[in-house]
């Protein structure tokens, strides 16, 4: 085959193009640190990035459901936990008023003292968290307890709000309120006990203020049995954590092998390149020494 000098010439400047060109990309993933910048530079991988960024959304998404559960139901924990503490309060009054000796006058200070107390509960039933009644179920913009101490939260069996932490799991992130101070229908009606209690130390009736003691070790059982509820599920998210943010870090690996460049390798290649273009130019600029008449031949 005969070659031209317009043949030099179009071979040496389609070079000196591609050099220019592979340049620039080298240029781009130095200054970017990414391996990929747009889907040409290489299409399966882009497809995989996309995957795994889909993944990693989803992660954190879980992540963030898991970080306002706890929140909430740390909140109620500490709602029983108060509840709790107030009980035993009121089982140390109820000891103390049934003393064969307790004046009527004495019982009925004791009443008064119980009256704050069940008012007391009445507010650790109508915790709020970020503007919401925790134990209220789906009804969370009403208080689930009236002053009567009515309930007008969720009925069993719902009111359960739940998140997903997990592909195909999900946890609860409250407990109503009738699984934790029960209704006059539902449990033991703890603000109702502690009526009753205040109605028998006023009445100075010693055998209704006996028979509130058993009512008031029932009310104390089904509060440590809906912290143990929710204690359980707190576990179950920090365990559900710890889990997804190593997959947290698994994706991000994943992802930083296929889109991040070995800058290491990158200025290597640069330097190569910034050679190979010198020599293009010297190739280009020698062709063009020919005179118009060679490169018409």
């Amino acid at each position: 085959m005969r070659v031209s000098n317009k043949m030099l010439y179009n071979s040496a400047v389609g070079n000196l193009q591609r050099n220019l060109e592979r340049l620039m990309d080298l240029q781009e993933d130095a200054s970017s640190g990414k391996r990929i910048n747009n889907p040409a530079d290489d299409p399966i991988g882009v497809m995989k990035l996309i995957d795994y960024s889909t993944a990693l959304s989803k992660t954190k998404q879980y992540q963030r459901n898991i970080d306002n559960g706890v929140a909430f139901l740390t909140t109620t924990e500490s709602a029983i936990a108060t509840s709790e503490d107030i009980l035993v309060r009121v089982k140390e009054l109820s000891v103390t008023a049934l003393n064969a000796g307790m004046s009527v006058e004495a019982r009925a200070s004791i009443a008064a003292e119980v009256e704050q107390l069940h008012d007391q509960v009445l507010h650790m039933a109508n915790t709020k968290y970020d503007n919401r009644y925790i134990f209220a179920g789906f009804n969370s913009n009403t208080a689930p307890y009236n002053s009567d101490g009515s309930y007008t939260g969720t009925d069993s069996p719902d009111g359960y709000v739940e998140i997903e932490t997990g592909i195909g799991s999900t946890v609860a992130i409250n407990i109503p309120g009738y699984e934790v101070f029960g209704t006059p229908s539902y449990g033991i009606d703890i603000l109702g006990t502690l009526s009753d209690f205040k109605t028998a130390l006023e009445n100075n009736d010693t055998q209704a203020i006996s028979d509130s003691m058993s009512d008031l070790d029932s009310a104390m059982n089904q509060l440590i049995d809906a912290r143990s509820v929710v204690g359980a599920r707190i576990n179950s998210m920090d365990t559900a954590k710890t889990y997804l943010s190593k997959l947290e870090l698994d994706i991000t690996g994943y992802k930083s092998e296929i889109e991040d460049a070995d800058l290491a390798q990158v200025v290597t290649d640069l330097a190569t390149q910034e050679n190979l273009l010198e020599i293009s130019k010297a190739a280009v600029s020698a062709v063009l020494k020919q005179t118009l008449i060679d490169f018409l031949r």
